[in-house]
């Protein structure tokens, strides 16, 4: 039952329970322990003056200690959940509330700036769409880049499907984007443009190149969704269209606590390390080594034993020299304005306020955060400079986060920058997941919603 079949990833094979069979071992004593810890944190919580949050219930206390325990085998072993291979088609009796649709890869006219990859590490392939039924939406799963898939089973896809339920969208698209398990950034951005191109294709016909104000086929607006870090992707989409302007822009940004700030696990110093807030009311785990690893990984930066070196050793460099350079070109990239939108290099070199996870806050702009970013492919310059905001000519955004979320500073800091920038976002900062506030969020999505519909 625990035993794993599946060969272990590159970026796994250091961690200490990797290998079979002390990664079955690892994980059933993990289960085992969690489940008998289930009573002592009842006896713990039954007092509300002892709760994280005294409004809690019980069965969500035990509902995020449970997950968060659960989540630590992904850090020690190297287990993911729920994910698929990208390149294979379910078969028609897996499916009983979507349809699977390939999207062809990326035409050649359309592969510029950040989706292109000058070390060919990373090839171009249609990337895979569930379509849910014939407003048009294209969602993005969570799952930071490494667990769960756009399959209807998924945890994520109660997003899309409360959005069909509530008839909000007449077609969502679920996009199979490819996990840093099967290639490393653009791979993710390159899958959503191919979607989004063949969306495109689908209802504004082949001539939509030239960008006009002609209107679409069939009338529809096209609103981009994405969950945590599907809504980092969602942003990165969004900014690549604005900057290279091969394909209309979407009408509208959904995000549901989108993951902004990927260079927080990547600290100047060790000791300068903040964790982010709310840890006994976030499910999500926030060790800094295991989350810099799969960044690192994410971005194409292998993981090299026997220090600290991540990367490629050339010929005729010293290991020193090699890892200096390959830091300095990880920060330029972990702090472009594709992977990390709200960390607070690049919120101060376009003039934000940032507030910090120490609780503190920076106002000016510094010099030093001011340098030219490289594009996150390693590779060609983006056309971004001649936008004069980080988020200027960015689609009207709703986003929504929890107030005991771990990402609140960094979401907070994203609204207050596309607030100013474009003064057309919207933010709901509540509890959520509790059922009774989230009938009232989906009413306020609803709301939003509606806007396009009178269109």
């Amino acid at each position: 039952m625990f035993y794993d079949k599946t060969p272990q990833y590159p970026h796994f094979a250091h961690l200490p329970f990797a290998k079979e069979p002390f990664k079955a071992i690892y994980v059933f004593q993990r289960i085992i322990t969690t489940v008998l810890l289930v009573p002592i944190w009842i006896l713990a919580n039954l007092p509300r003056s002892r709760r994280p949050r005294q409004s809690w219930s019980l069965r969500q206390i035990i509902f995020v200690n449970f997950t968060r325990r659960i989540y630590r085998v992904t850090e020690v072993a190297g287990v993911t959940w729920g994910t698929r291979n990208p390149e294979e088609e379910p078969g028609p009796r897996e499916l009983k509330e979507t349809v699977f649709e390939w999207a062809p890869p990326l035409k050649e006219s359309l592969r510029k700036g950040v989706v292109l990859d000058r070390f060919g590490r990373v090839p171009f392939k249609r990337a895979g769409c569930f379509k849910q039924i014939p407003v048009i939406g294209i969602f993005f799963h969570g799952g930071g880049y490494s667990q769960l898939s756009a399959h209807e089973k998924s945890r994520t896809s109660h997003i899309p499907r409360r959005l069909m339920k509530n008839n909000l969208f007449t077609e969502i698209y679920a996009v199979e984007y490819r996990l840093l398990q099967h290639a490393p950034l653009p791979a993710v951005i390159m899958d959503a443009a191919a979607a989004y191109s063949h969306v495109v294709d689908k209802y504004y016909g082949s001539d939509f190149a030239s960008l006009t104000d002609k209107p679409a086929r069939k009338p529809c607006k096209i609103i981009l969704l994405g969950d945590s870090s599907g809504g980092n992707l969602a942003l990165a989409l969004a900014r690549w269209i604005r900057d290279e302007q091969v394909l209309p822009t979407p009408d509208g940004l959904l995000l549901f606590s989108p993951s902004c700030d990927a260079s927080h696990a990547f600290p100047s110093t060790d000791s300068s390390y903040i964790p982010r807030p709310h840890a006994s009311t976030d499910y999500l785990t926030d060790t800094p080594e295991p989350r810099a690893l799969m960044q690192r990984t994410f971005l194409g930066f292998k993981y090299r034993p026997g220090g600290t070196g991540w990367g490629q050793w050339k010929r005729g460099r010293s290991r020193e020299g090699e890892i200096e350079e390959e830091t300095r070109s990880l920060m330029e990239i972990i702090h472009s304005e594709y992977v990390s939108p709200a960390s607070p290099r690049v919120l101060r070199r376009w003039g934000h306020i940032v507030d910090l996870y120490d609780g503190s806050r920076l106002g000016d702009p510094s010099p030093k955060d001011t340098f030219t970013p490289r594009n996150p492919a390693h590779s060609y310059p983006s056309r971004y400079p001649q936008f004069h905001t980080l988020f200027a000519q960015f689609p009207k955004t709703f986003i929504l986060i929890g107030d005991a979320e771990r990402l609140t500073t960094e979401v907070g800091n994203l609204a207050r920058a596309m607030g100013k920038d474009f003064h057309d976002v919207f933010m709901i900062p509540p509890g959520w997941w509790d059922e009774r506030i989230k009938s009232e969020v989906w009413e306020d999505v609803k709301v939003w919603m509606r806007g396009f519909h009178e269109q």
